[in-house]
């Protein structure tokens, strides 16, 4: 692989560390992918850590004849490395962090044991990952066992709230059980290097995409959580996307007159997460309009564009009555939690009271 230079790994370190692209020039691929799916090593505190290591590393890349020699010299007192805290608090916050995003990955509709299979099993890769680096090794069966079975003792006796980081101890306890020394590093050429991280970058993306889809919520200033995958169809439709330069400027205004506190109650108001401003504009109704109003507009103009009626002009007329339709659907539900919500505040005022 060539002689490492310690003054261009801090380069690289210094502008690239986030990405962990210093740990991919020294051969130590575990780490460089722990630091990019990690933000730079748990939010930057391994970057921040290198700042002192990096000199062993490239002695241990470099395989330097005073690190080897220590190496072997360890080697021979002992089968296993020693306990390191470390290490040992690098395996649990990783594993931490890998159950958490595979859970927010899980659809929350899926069921029960594929999320106590699922979990368990990001935990256990965050603390092989960790567990390998370097000069050390360990296996995965056990801690992944050591996990799953804590998850479902755990689940037993408290429910729903499960704590991974106890996940985590435990498997990270396993793991360190079982470790030994890593003394001959396997020889990868670039290319597979490479595509060893760009395939396990895309599990990472895809996890990323899964909750974005699934189970990212955005809130509104009435306290409802809407997807946001729906906010973003609906988002497409929002005045704050038709009449974009006005809506912004309008934005920026009133937060010079009234401050940037509520700024994002406005913008979030202003995206149309419901649809609610569109459906509105396309029944043609103000938005303080009644029920009674909703309903007598939208009987109107679905029978105005009904395709029985529009026969010279099919392709129109369906398309504007499924727009109507779907606008009615939009403000009844709107509307209809609305109601819900204002009814439960009145309860929980009078029973205060």
């Amino acid at each position: 692989m060539g002689k490492k230079n310690l003054f261009f790994t801090y380069v690289l370190w210094l502008f690239f560390g986030a990405f962990g692209l210093h740990h991919f020039y020294l051969g130590r691929d575990r780490q460089a992918f722990v630091w990019w799916s990690t933000f730079g090593g748990l939010f930057l505190l391994g970057w921040l850590r290198d700042l002192w290591r990096i000199p062993s590393y490239v002695d241990d890349a470099n395989e330097e004849k005073d690190v080897m020699e220590e190496l072997t010299r360890k080697m021979r007192l002992r089968n296993e490395p020693p306990f390191n805290i470390s290490r040992f608090a690098g395996e649990m916050s990783v594993g931490y962090f890998y159950g958490i995003l595979v859970r927010l990955a899980i659809p929350e509709e899926a069921p029960k044991s594929v999320v106590a299979f699922l979990v368990p099993l990001g935990i256990a890769v965050g603390i092989h990952l960790v567990g390998n680096i370097g000069r050390e090794k360990g296996g995965f069966r056990y801690p992944f066992v050591a996990c799953f079975i804590s998850y479902l003792i755990l689940y037993y006796f408290s429910g729903e709230d499960v704590s991974y980081m106890y996940c985590a101890l435990f498997g990270s306890m396993t793991f360190n059980y079982f470790r030994e020394y890593r003394k001959v590093k396997k020889q990868r050429t670039t290319c597979r290097r490479l595509t060893i991280l760009s395939l396990s970058g895309l599990l990472i993306i895809s996890l990323w995409c899964s909750f974005l889809y699934f189970n990212a919520h955005v809130t509104t200033e009435d306290g409802e959580k809407i997807r946001l995958r729906d906010s973003v169809n609906h988002f497409f439709k929002s005045p704050a996307w038709l009449e974009f330069k006005e809506t912004f400027w309008g934005l920026y205004a009133e937060a010079q007159k009234q401050g940037w506190r509520n700024v994002y109650d406005e913008l979030v108001k202003a995206l149309d997460p419901t649809g609610e401003a569109n459906a509105l504009k396309v029944l043609g109704l103000a938005e303080n309009a009644t029920e009674a109003e909703i309903r007598r507009q939208y009987k109107k103009l679905a029978l105005k564009w009904h395709p029985d009626r529009n026969k010279d002009n099919p392709d129109e007329s369906h398309k504007k009555f499924i727009e109507v339709q779907e606008a009615y659907q939009i403000l009844s539900k709107t509307r209809q939690n609305r109601k819900m919500r204002n009814q439960k505040s009145t309860e929980n005022d009078r029973t205060e009271f």
